[in-house]
């Protein structure tokens, strides 16, 4: 965790509490103003003098209200002192901090009473407000760490207090506190954001990108996170007038902005007539056009803060005609792959990041809970760790214009590899289900029909100056259906069914290569799965084309880059060799898989356990 914070953290960046600010003219210019009064309201609390309401006020809090927010300005007091917490202690700051948020949603909220969001969006949105449990594990948590506080994003008519059962699942971000402010302290706050946070990308589907708050002793630093850097604000100074209306506006930024501020994505909508989630995929037929899927269950979630953020669901075009339930489930027909891709026309590959599912896995049942309560596709401690290890050196990136063509990005791309492999061997009836088939899918926008925008690193950070891009991949938000459905290799049932899949993906591999020139580069047991057809029998089926190249328009097949999945790699692709890479690598690959399976096994029931292993080899041997 300190080399992520060391090579992907960004400091004292003046624009991001900028980004929490609304993008339309006349919200901006709304939140502006209530900032302004807010932060003088405040003030007038905390130094025991009135301040005269301002005219754009609808009414004077109630009596209560008014009680409410005395409590929490005394209660936040001593967090505005320079020597307000001389014991050094951590855990005063939480409930300070707390009641801070609380008395900035009492005052926004009666400053905005009774001008609720409407068409044009220039009206309250929702409450910021804390939960009430500090100190705690969430629910959705993949082990036992407790964050500090946690806040939430709530419905305008909630009544302003702490919210009860903290949870992963609707939490807006994560706040880390240390009781002063020194270079270490400052590390170790980084370092539990950094780790708590990659929570909230698992448990909220529709998350693109997440926002954190770092707190050493009275200085404040917002921080947001994009797929592959986080930046962190200028230390934000609570003893001083100027600092605390800072943490205001962005307080107030949140309450006003649109969904896409926070990092919500307004394609995957939760459908509460037909409780289950409503994912809008580009049509395939209909370039503009969104097609509706409906899906229960991600059977893959993006369980690392710095990935693609891969995310698969099983789902289905066909509208349920019910709400459902246990007892009226809904029946999946296809799997939907939501993930970002490299804009890598122009840059240096970035340094390998082989860990969990950010390849682009599309394995179902990879992300799964294990029996142990932790995340993964359970293939042991060993292959954990080397899964985790990065590899390369320092990348430099370039970012394309702002309004630059996709076509060619599209065609480089997994959707555009597999819809080219599709076109040439569609006639190959013996190949059916062997590989992935494109329903529908394209690049993800977001925005209303008449103001669309490209859903990339660009929508997310704004534009960045040149430096900040060359240390920024530029990663584009991609979104498809495809068939069929298939299960992790840890589901083969007996060696021969095992030989039987294998067969067939290698033999599907080598017709792609042979009739497409594409080459996949990474064989791994997460990207082979097990298809059983309803008319009985078994196949195996290569997914997952995010590293595959094609030959017959590239020659970058000699630059030395790593791709893959580290436990597998090749020989000369892992020691990043200036030679071709060909169908070999893959071979050898294969080689590494059959090995893998034979030492450590298939599944839980044949996983070797201390001194099997001898015997278990000659079995499988």
């Amino acid at each position: 965790m300190n080399t992520e914070i060391d090579g992907r953290l960004e400091t004292d960046i003046a624009w991001v509490v900028d980004r929490a600010q609304p993008a339309d003219a006349a919200s901006k210019a709304l939140a502006d103003k209530v900032t302004r009064t807010v932060a003088t309201r405040l003030e007038s609390l905390i130094t025991g003098k009135p301040q005269p309401q301002a005219a754009s006020t609808v009414g004077a809090p109630a009596q209560s209200d008014e009680s409410r927010m005395v409590e929490h300005a005394h209660a936040v007091i001593p967090w505005f002192q320079k020597n307000g917490n001389p014991s050094g202690l951590e855990r005063p700051i939480y409930k300070q901090l707390s009641a801070f948020m609380l008395l900035v949603a009492q005052l926004l909220k009666c400053e905005l009473a009774g001008r609720a969001s409407n068409a044009t969006g220039a009206g309250l949105q929702r409450l910021i407000l804390p939960y009430e449990k500090v100190d705690t594990n969430p629910e959705g948590a993949d082990d036992g760490t407790k964050i500090d506080v946690g806040l939430r994003s709530c419905p305008v008519n909630s009544p302003v207090e702490a919210q009860p059962d903290a949870s992963y699942g609707r939490a807006l971000a994560v706040v880390e506190a240390k009781g002063r402010s020194t270079k270490a302290l400052w590390h170790q706050a980084y370092a539990q954001l950094f780790d708590y946070s990659h929570n909230v990308y698992y448990c909220q589907i529709d998350r693109r990108f997440i926002w954190g708050l770092a707190c050493c002793g009275s200085e404040v630093r917002a921080c947001i996170f994009s797929n592959y850097r986080a930046f962190a604000s200028p230390a934000i100074d609570m003893t001083d007038k100027a600092g605390r209306s800072e943490l205001v506006r962005l307080l107030v930024g949140w309450s006003l902005c649109d969904n896409d501020r926070l990092g919500y994505d307004d394609t995957i909508v939760w459908n509460s007539e037909l409780q289950c989630y409503e994912i809008s995929v580009p049509c395939a037929d209909r370039p503009g056009e969104s097609v509706p899927y409906y899906t229960d269950a991600f059977i893959i979630g993006a369980e690392r803060l710095f990935s693609r953020h891969c995310r698969c669901f099983l789902a289905t075009s066909t509208r349920p005609t019910a709400p459902v339930t246990e007892d009226n489930p809904l029946v999946p027909d296809c799997v939907i792959k939501d993930t970002w891709t490299f804009h890598d026309e122009q840059y240096n590959e970035p340094a390998l990041d082989t860990g969990g599912n950010s390849a682009g896995s599309t394995s179902t049942g990879n992300s799964r809970d294990n029996s142990d309560g932790s995340r993964g596709d359970g293939n042991g401690e060993v292959a954990d760790k080397l899964a985790r290890v990065t590899i390369g050196g320092e990348a430099v990136f370039c970012w394309p214009p702002e309004n630059f063509d996709l076509s060619s990005l599209t065609e480089r791309s997994e959707i555009g590899i597999l819809r080219k492999i599709d076109a040439r061997l569609r006639h190959r009836v013996d190949l059916d289900g062997r590989y992935p088939r494109i329903l529908d899918g394209g690049w993800v926008f977001q925005g209303s029909d008449t103001q669309r925008v490209l859903d990339s690193t660009r929508l997310i950070l704004g534009d960045l100056d040149s430096a900040q891009q060359s240390r920024t991949p530029f990663c584009v938000h991609m979104r498809y259906a495809m068939t069929p459905i298939g299960e992790p290799l840890k589901y083969v049932c007996s060696i021969p069914e095992l030989i039987v899949v294998l067969h067939d993906v290698m033999r599907c591999h080598a017709a792609i290569y042979d009739e497409c020139r594409i080459l996949h580069r990474d064989i791994s047991d997460s990207n082979i799965l097990i298809v059983r057809p309803k008319s009985g029998g078994v196949h195996g089926m290569l997914i997952d084309f995010d590293c595959a190249v094609d030959k017959s328009v590239t020659k970058r097949f000699t630059r030395p880059e790593c791709s893959g999945s580290l436990p597998y790699m090749s020989v000369g692709n892992l020691e990043r060799l200036p030679i071709p890479r060909t169908q070999l690598d893959d071979w050898e690959s294969v080689i590494y898989l059959i090995c893998w399976l034979g030492a450590f096994g298939i599944n839980d029931e044949s996983r070797i356990v201390g001194g099997n292993l001898p015997e278990h080899l000659d079995e499988i041997c």
